[in-house]
């Protein structure tokens, strides 16, 4: 043999045997979060020596908009703990510090700001991940992703720990993470998969990361890097109470019986939500009297002329823990339908390989959405109810789970019961396979005239591919005409709908100006239960992102639809434009335009809707936002115009600190109908009807859970008696909460 082979033989064993392991093994070192005992006060510097013993990890990817290029700017994050927290820093570089978007606001409310932050899937499941971001004042946001239904709940809300500072090259961010607000596997050594991540809003958002993305898998936690260490931590038998009080006096008067202010009294509610994480995995939440209070309005929306129920989004702090544990394809529990409880308890936990939530509530106000196949109606019955919901998840591997839901409402003469199966499964890295099936049984009161039983089925199949440049998708509805979901949110029944759909995408190079173009087109039909088809629509949607951070919604198309016993051709089309002109500023402006359905009439008609919206949102300084949106909408018939409508959102905040600040809002709605008895008909309706709601409220947030509100709010109507905007109702109001944690 020649000499030199031989000597390369040699080498090479030396390499397998010696140097390999060598490598391998410092690279498990690098992924290895290590335990140190050292104080850090969290003041946004990273200047204590024990930053510099930490994991480091380099922020190397930009994932958005480009893909998986060489960062543009340095960032690196520091990572250690202390049994008792995990502690993360992030040092960022700027170089162009006058284009740093950081203010002061109220939490949650980062997502345009400039933000480091960290999501670590504590199961290493490939399910969920608890996110955390920071911006370069410290302000906190945090989350929890979804990777089976593709969703972000950011109302999850927990108490930790951040700091920030701007330095003169960038800013730098600490953050204290106590490991009693998460949930992990209990187990003395443990792997969490997790990514780094830093957002950079400037003439694109520019995202970068610890991980790169690859686009052509259709999911994100499966591609978080896996991290080891974490030795002998326990989240502990932790407790927290938090007791609240609030007390309002609201002041009425009656326009109709030309009645004059009358003085309400003093009311209080009083009550206590107890947190008990009972191990590692499970949490059992407890309310006496649940802190259901609500100190922001729900945005006005328009509800005139609509068929089915508006949603509107979960706020109450007792229904947001562990929310996620009960969500499926199919909205098949909306905890807003618990309007007024008087007692609430949930469990919620893993168990191995499995996810189990479970929730009973006494509610005071039964409020029932009674689906058909055409619309939607609430009744409300006079009596209290009891309601529950329980769901069993089993992943049957990392890339496919089993699910099962049961829910329940009843009260004296009434009952409702649903139970669910549902799956998914990931066939390949770009196709998902999901499904759904449901069967419910209703025992009616009088007040439901729809029989004294009934019972109905339902079912979706959903499969979809998402790669890198294509997307394509199919799904089949099919709801049985007596089935109800009272506990849900599904406001139609006795219908089966097909869609089919595809779309493309494109990606800028670093210099265009366009940075992504998608195009999307889809088919659907939809049947009665009686065969007698309902709709069918051909629509297709342009999108459009660039420089200035701009982006344009382009949607169009044609539908047929059957409504009281007539068919109508109707053609709609939409266009959505938002950019920043300014770095403080971002601007927005739509029109839209659709044949439509006079559904209020005795005999539906053709019309014809024309709608306009703009929207405005200044940060004036780092402690000064302001808000504004407005929507108009008209309807037009053949004999004229039927009604106009209107809606406005305001919102003004001074935040003082990250922890206080004074808020304006106003609500404003309006619906005016022509007085011509010819477009009319003989429909009896008022011709004027407008709300204007404010609130002036000053709020001291000492942490997520404990916070302090003192406001004052009132309302206004104008009416066919009252001429114009009078106030009817004035209320002012306290409350305050503190979570106490044993």
């Amino acid at each position: 043999m020649d000499k030199n082979k031989v000597l390369v033989w040699a080498l090479s064993l030396s390499i397998s045997f010696f140097v390999c392991p060598l490598i391998a093994k410092e690279l498990a070192d690098n992924r290895s979060i290590p335990k140190l005992s050292s104080q850090v006060e969290l003041d946004g510097l990273l200047d204590e020596a024990i930053w510099k013993e930490a994991l480091n990890v380099k922020l190397l990817y930009e994932t958005e908009p480009a893909e998986n290029i060489d960062a543009k700017v340095t960032t690196q994050a520091y990572i250690f703990e202390d049994g008792e927290y995990l502690y993360i820093g992030f040092q960022a570089q700027d170089p162009g510090l006058d284009l740093l978007r950081a203010s002061y606001r109220d939490r949650d409310d980062i997502s345009d700001e400039d933000h480091v932050g960290i999501e670590i899937d504590t199961f290493n499941d490939q399910r969920r991940s608890y996110n955390f971001f920071v911006n370069p004042l410290g302000i906190q946001k945090d989350s929890i992703s979804d990777d089976v239904l593709d969703r972000e709940d950011s109302s999850w809300n927990a108490i930790w720990f951040s700091a920030g500072k701007v330095t003169a090259d960038g800013y730098s961010v600490e953050i204290k993470i106590p490991f009693k607000i998460l949930r992990f596997k209990d187990s003395a050594e443990k792997q969490w998969s997790i990514n780094f991540v830093r957002s950079m809003p400037r003439d694109y958002k520019y995202r970068f990361a610890s991980n790169p993305v690859d686009r052509d898998i259709n999911c994100t936690i499966c591609q978080y890097q896996q991290y080891d260490g974490l030795k002998d931590i326990e989240r502990g038998n932790n407790i927290e109470l938090i007791p609240y009080l609030f007390a309002s006096k609201t002041d009425t008067r009656d326009f109709a019986n030309n009645q004059d202010w009358q003085s309400g009294s003093v009311d209080t509610e009083a009550g206590l939500d107890m947190r008990w994480a009972i191990d590692d995995s499970s949490v059992l939440n407890v309310a006496v009297n649940p802190d259901f209070s609500q100190v922001e309005a729900d945005a006005a929306q328009f509800d005139v002329n609509t068929r089915f129920a508006l949603f509107f989004d979960e706020k109450r702090p007792f229904f947001l823990e562990g929310a996620d544990y009960f969500n499926t394809m199919l909205t098949i529990f909306y905890s807003r339908n618990i309007a007024d409880p008087d007692f609430g308890a949930k469990y919620t936990g893993k168990i191995g390989d499995a996810s189990l939530g479970i929730l009973a509530s006494r509610d005071q106000t039964t409020n029932i959405i009674v689906p058909s196949s055409q619309s939607s109606s609430l009744v409300t019955l006079n009596s209290e109810s009891d309601a529950a919901a329980f769901r069993y998840a089993y992943d049957l591997t990392d890339s496919s789970l089993l699910g099962v839901t049961m829910t329940r409402r009843s009260a004296d003469d009434y009952s409702n019961d649903l139970i669910s199966f549902d799956g998914k499964h990931q066939l390949t890295d770009s196709d998902v396979f999901r499904y759904q099936l449901i069967h419910t049984e209703t025992k009616n009161p009088l007040a439901i005239n729809a029989g004294q039983n009934q019972s109905g089925s339902a079912y979706r199949i959903n499969y979809s591919h998402n790669d890198r440049d294509w997307s394509y998708y199919a799904s089949h509805n099919h709801f049985d005409k007596g089935f109800r979901a009272d506990l849900g949110f599904l406001t139609r029944s006795g219908y089966r709908k097909t869609i089919i759909g595809a779309g493309r995408r494109w990606y800028g190079d670093a210099d265009d100006f366009l940075s992504r173009i998608e195009f999307r087109s889809d088919w659907d039909t939809t049947v009665q239960y009686d065969g007698q088809k309902l709709e069918t629509e051909l629509e297709a949607s342009l999108n459009l992102q660039g420089r200035n951070q701009s982006r344009l919604d382009f949607e169009f198309g044609g539908r047929e639809v059957f409504f009281d016993n007539r068919w109508f051709d109707q053609d709609f089309y939409e266009v959505n434009i938002s950019f920043r002109p300014w770095n403080n500023t971002r601007l927005g402006v739509a029109y839209a335009y659709s044949d439509d359905i006079d559904f209020l009439s005795s005999s539906a008609r053709a019309g014809e809707t024309e709608g306009y919206s703009f929207f405005i949102d200044w940060q004036a300084n780092r402690h000064f936002n302001a808000f504004f949106e407005w929507e108009e909408q008209s309807f037009d018939v053949a004999q004229g115009k039927f009604f106009d409508s209107s809606v406005a959102n305001a919102r003004f905040i001074y935040q003082f600190n990250e922890k206080s600040f004074i808020r304006f809002l106003i609500r404003y709605s309006s619906t005016e109908f022509t007085q011509d008895s010819l477009v009319l008909q003989g429909l009896n309706v008022s011709f004027t009807d407008k709300n204007l709601i404010k609130q002036l409220l000053y709020a001291y947030k000492l942490d997520a859970k404990s916070v302090f509100y003192f406001g004052y709010s009132d309302r206004a109507i104008e009416d066919d008696v009252v001429t114009s905007l009078e106030e009817d109702t004035r209320t002012i109001f306290a409350k305050f909460s503190y979570a106490f944690q044993l």
